[in-house]
């Protein structure tokens, strides 16, 4: 007598999910790991926001140094780049789950209307980039790089992250 085995379509996914657990994210295969920090593949999570009279955008950028940053802003977008390094050292208990990103970014944000570029302010607290521009009419776009002012003082007292 014959044995028939039913084809069980959900046997082949856990087969894939099992090899992409074994060999992509145990770095055998680092093309395929989307945490591997690599220059220009990820970057900061942003909020856009439009007032009446400006344009604010923040970027959540733990652990890195404002003087690593390079923000420049032309009247229809905003360019981040820099670095997050990560912090050297060594574990003795032999468990380490990494989740936070480091390395090189790259983030290019349009803006909805064009905005006055000359008069905007860049300052950085508590992880948060955050770039005030004041709206303007249209007009011929050049780019400035944004002096950042690293605001030094108690936390918020929304909790960490919460800017008013």
């Amino acid at each position: 007598m014959v044995d028939v085995l039913r084809w069980d379509p959900y046997d082949e996914l856990r087969r894939v999910g099992d090899w992409f657990q074994r060999y992509a994210l145990a770095g055998t295969a680092p093309w395929l790991d989307p945490w591997r920090p690599r220059a220009g593949l990820w970057g900061p999570s942003v909020d856009v926001e439009e007032t009446d009279d400006q344009i604010i955008v923040r970027a959540e950028i733990p652990g890195a140094n404002p003087g690593d940053l390079d923000v420049q802003i032309t009247e229809d977008s905003l360019s981040l780049q820099g670095e997050v390094r990560q912090e050297t050292g060594t574990n003795a208990r032999g468990f380490r789950r990494i989740e936070r990103r480091y390395g090189a970014f790259q983030r290019t944000i349009p803006f909805p209307v064009p905005v006055e570029h000359e008069r905007a302010t860049a300052t950085y607290r508590n992880g948060i980039l955050e770039v005030r521009a004041p709206k303007a009419a249209a007009g011929r776009g050049r780019a400035r790089k944004l002096p950042i002012q690293a605001a030094d003082g108690p936390q918020d007292p929304g909790g960490p992250g919460q800017l008013q």
